[in-house]
């Protein structure tokens, strides 16, 4: 794999050297602190991965990325940086993966894994779960680096539910409890909570991943092995997930300001 370097920052373009020394298949064939020069390399020649930082002057690493997208569609793309704020950015991007500095070589290694062009390699020998969901910051949800786009916006909060309740049972009394506040636990309300729970079966059966929510006769419990997760991370006490909390847990969701209140107690 032919990748270039992209980063007004040497120690960070040297980082990255140091830490992918002696992987098979990388070959580095441009280092760049300027990026609208390293726009003119993939305009001149074969480049099959760019590694960008996302701040960096007059042409910032996201605005890169779509320029480098428009002259090889199949370029693809890994974004380091030292904030988080630009990750739904870089996905929109479908890039390989978005990872924060300071990084290592397992998050290089886990990051390579998700790319088409090592499918089959080495590196990927170890199995990667499709679904990547975010917590921290706004509550999404990337399916082979792609976002998904719910068609129902409470279907989407359901399952934002079932990640926080990592693998145990939502009821449907929990379910109208969170969803829907001030509704009261009617029959109508019930029928209502019935349908968005088929529309999330739906929605996620027809992206392939229908196995990733378990049904049981009083609710429905997330199958975690079938999903990987920055909470999660953070939770286990993976390094990857502690540099990923930055303060906020499902921000787009008032009851889950609960959970980020016992993250918090945690700090």
């Amino acid at each position: 794999m032919r990748v270039i370097l992209v980063d007004d920052e040497v120690n960070n373009m040297d980082a990255f050297e140091l830490e992918t020394e002696g992987m098979e298949g990388i070959e580095i064939v441009g280092r760049f602190e300027n990026p609208v020069e390293a726009l003119g390399f993939v305009r001149e020649h074969a480049v099959d991965l760019a590694v960008l930082d996302v701040e960096m002057p007059e042409l910032d690493g996201i605005r890169l990325g779509k320029k480098l997208r428009e002259c090889r569609p199949e370029i693809e793309l890994i974004y380091l940086t030292a904030y988080r704020d630009y990750a739904f950015d870089a996905y929109q991007l479908y890039a390989g993966a978005y990872l924060l500095k300071p990084f290592n070589r397992a998050d290089i290694e886990k990051a390579f894994s998700h790319l088409t062009r090592f499918s089959g390699n080495a590196l990927s020998d170890a199995e990667v779960p499709r679904v990547f969901i975010q917590t921290f910051g706004r509550f999404e949800v990337f399916l082979d680096g792609k976002p998904l786009e719910f068609k129902s916006a409470k279907a989407k909060e359901l399952l934002a539910l079932l990640v926080d309740r990592r693998g145990g049972i939502v009821t449907t009394e929990e379910m109208l409890t969170y969803l829907w506040e001030d509704r009261p636990n009617t029959d109508s309300s019930r029928s209502l909570c019935r349908k968005v729970v088929q529309r999330l079966h739906s929605f996620l059966e027809e992206n392939g991943i229908g196995d990733i929510v378990e049904r049981y006769t009083r609710g429905r419990s997330l199958q975690v092995s079938k999903v990987s997760c920055d909470y999660y991370d953070y939770l286990d006490g993976k390094e990857e997930g502690k540099r990923a909390f930055l303060g906020e847990y499902m921000s787009n969701y008032s009851w889950a300001e609960e959970t980020l209140s016992r993250i918090l107690g945690r700090e």
